[in-house]
């Protein structure tokens, strides 16, 4: 007769069933509330509803079991249960004694590892079915008709404990320690993107003009929960008179990782069958993991404390602050390389000549980085995208982080071509800011087709400077004083999205003080009329230039700023998806003017908020009565 190999133990797991009935406790708890006592609970917030419509009703309840799916499959409580799963069914690796035992009995390692490995993954699946159906159930008794998002819920929930309980099996394999497991597991799970935002950081840290954005991008999904955070969630629409929840992004980013998972599955089997038992108890399982412990702990721990020493150290020298950056790096890393070899062996005599010399290849890996970062090797400080790449730009604090930008092709040109003689002034511009001398921060941003790229700049700035028609500066006050730029500086949404709600204006009345005159929708719209025709006719040009030079600015602008409150539709990009919705908010331009802006000052006088010019005070004129209000009161005193 010929033998039967079994695959799957019911003795072993009906022991994980009894043994760990406390997980099952939890998780089961977990689902029960957020499934049938959310939805029940919810529901009676509309026995007390009135004075809506029956649209809006059905809308509402829509929304209430988006967001209670939304809450049932968050990636980060199933990562967290997923790792609990997983550390209690092959808990018995961790220790040598029930490593031997369990092995010593008459099963395969095949038989054993998909025995537990199906028994914490219903740990997770069968408590996430049970508050579905009762979910379910509580929701059509209780009258929500959009019961089939529970059910994209329930998928979304099974996929993603799928995928962290798959992946966490795999880190499990790796280690001899049961403590290390959520440790690796949440080390791993983040180590792209903070590697990543490392070199972000370093990059910042020596390279000129690259700022601490980390910008995303599709190598990103190699961190998974992360990415997931990001990307698997409800996704919103704020165009109409209320807010209506579309549904849940991110299906098949769950879908191509349950692929991936189904890797990390075989992967796992194949590592637990050569898995050697008397590694329990050591923190890596699988000897040529070490190498890779040690440099990774090295490079993360040398790179992060080395920014921070070099930071708190503040020094402004370009060449001092790398010298000092490499150095504490080098320093720090050595100490981490030889810690982390610490927490291999358990003990202090890690000092021998084989991690010596492993040491010294790795600092000299590390040196080499620094250098060709510093070195602009990777041509990071001299990145300029394509025009063509290009949907608008935004520089120095007329910025599109909440509107359009620039998106004029030649404007966007001129931009670029500041931008170029910036970098090409480098060295220049490095000595003025290492000198104390007056500098201008400039910060550039490229909104493209696909993400962005971010730059900011220290840039001289004196009235000599401020003069000379070839210097940033100066092009940069030219390309503020172009109409569509400074409108688009304003007012950040398009002039036909424009809808004016009212404004005010601050005003000094010597038998009142001060106090806001407030216009209305009509007078609003009239300013912002007014404020095009100056604009045309270029009388901002010294309002504009006078941000510039702090003592002529306080002289001849108005203190009087004119606040205009608007809504208007907005296309905002989905940072996550990539793709682009109607955005309707409110927002208040803030109209800084002088006396060269006569069609303003004209509307003012029509719209009844000043008689004369004589009621509009200078920045000027409104500190010296604010200094003899405070000499008065001291003289009271």
């Amino acid at each position: 007769m010929k033998s039967k190999t079994s695959c799957f133990n019911k003795t072993i797991f009906l022991k994980n069933i009894t043994h760990f009935w406390p997980i099952w406790l939890l998780i089961m708890g977990w689902n029960l509330f957020i499934m049938p006592f959310m939805i029940y609970n919810s529901s009676l917030q509309y026995k007390l509803t009135s004075g809506i419509t029956e649209k809006e009703l059905i809308q509402m309840k829509s929304n209430d079991i988006l967001y209670i799916a939304s809450v049932y499959m968050n990636p980060a409580i199933l990562f967290i249960f997923s790792i609990i799963a997983a550390m209690a069914v092959f808990s018995y690796l961790y220790n040598a004694r029930s490593a031997n035992t369990i092995h010593a009995l008459p099963v395969t390692r095949k038989e054993l590892f998909l025995t537990n490995y199906i028994s914490g993954l219903l740990f997770l699946i069968i408590p996430e079915a049970v508050g579905f159906l009762l979910g379910t159930l509580v929701g059509a008794v209780c009258g929500y008709t959009s019961i089939n998002h529970l059910m994209t819920g329930f998928l979304l929930a099974c996929g993603i404990s799928f995928v962290f309980y798959s992946f966490a099996v795999f880190i499990a394999m790796f280690t001899g320690q049961l403590l290390a497991v959520p440790i690796f597991t949440v080390i791993i799970n983040f180590l792209y993107i903070g590697c990543k935002s490392l070199v972000g950081l370093l990059m910042a840290l020596l390279s000129y003009g690259i700022t601490l954005e980390i910008p995303r991008g599709a190598a990103d999904v190699l961190s998974p929960l992360y990415y997931m955070l990001g990307h698997v969630k409800l996704r919103y629409d704020y165009s109409g008179d209320y807010t209506i929840c579309l549904g849940f992004t991110g299906k098949k980013i769950v879908a191509c990782y349950a692929l991936a998972a189904l890797v990390f599955v075989i992967a796992s089997y194949l590592i637990y069958r050569i898995r050697n038992m008397e590694t329990a108890g050591s923190l890596i399982s699988i000897p040529w993991i070490a190498p890779v412990f040690r440099w990774g702990a090295a490079f993360c721990s040398g790179t992060l404390f080395g920014i921070l020493f070099s930071s708190i150290m503040g020094i402004s020298n370009s060449r001092g602050a790398f010298l000092l950056a490499l150095m504490t790096g080098l320093i720090f890393g050595a100490i981490s390389f030889f810690g982390a070899q610490m927490f291999l062996e358990k003990g202090f005599r890690v000092f021998h000549k084989k991690r010596m010399a492993e040491c010294g290849v790795f600092l000299l890996v590390f040196a080499c980085l620094y250098v060709a970062i510093e070195v602009d090797l990777f041509g990071q400080e001299r990145k300029i995208p394509d025009i063509d790449q290009v949907k608008s730009v935004s520089m120095d604090y007329y910025d599109s982080y909440d509107g359009a930008g620039i998106t004029d092709k030649e404007l966007i040109q001129e931009v670029m071509d500041i931008h170029k003689q910036i970098i090409d002034s480098k060295k220049e511009f490095e000595k003025y800011a290492e000198s104390n001398y007056s500098t201008y921060y400039v910060s550039i941003r490229y909104n493209l087709k696909k993400g962005s790229l971010v730059r900011r700049y220290e840039i001289p700035m004196s009235r000599e400077i401020i003069a000379d028609s070839g210097t940033v500066i100066h092009r940069l006050m030219e390309l503020e004083s172009t109409p569509s730029v400074y409108r688009q500086k304003v007012f950040s949404v398009s002039e036909e999205d424009i809808k004016f709600q009212g404004g005010t204006i601050n005003l000094y009345r010597e038998d009142t003080e001060w106090s806001n005159y407030e216009f209305s929708a009509e007078d609003a719209k009239e300013i912002y009329h007014a404020f095009l025709a100056d604009l045309e006719e270029g009388n901002f040009e010294n309002c504009i230039y006078g941000r510039y030079d702090y003592d002529e600015r306080i002289k001849t602008t108005y203190y009087n700023t004119i606040n205009l409150d608007y809504t208007g539709k907005d296309e905002t990009q989905d940072g996550n998806r990539g793709s682009m919705y109607s955005v309707s908010m409110i927002r208040n331009a803030g109209i800084e003017f002088d006396a060269e802006c006569r069609h303003i000052i004209e509307a003012l006088i029509q719209t009844g908020a000043i008689e004369s010019e004589a009621d509009l005070i200078t920045i000027d004129e409104k500190t010296k009565i604010d200094e003899e209000a405070m000499n008065k009161a001291e003289y009271e005193d």
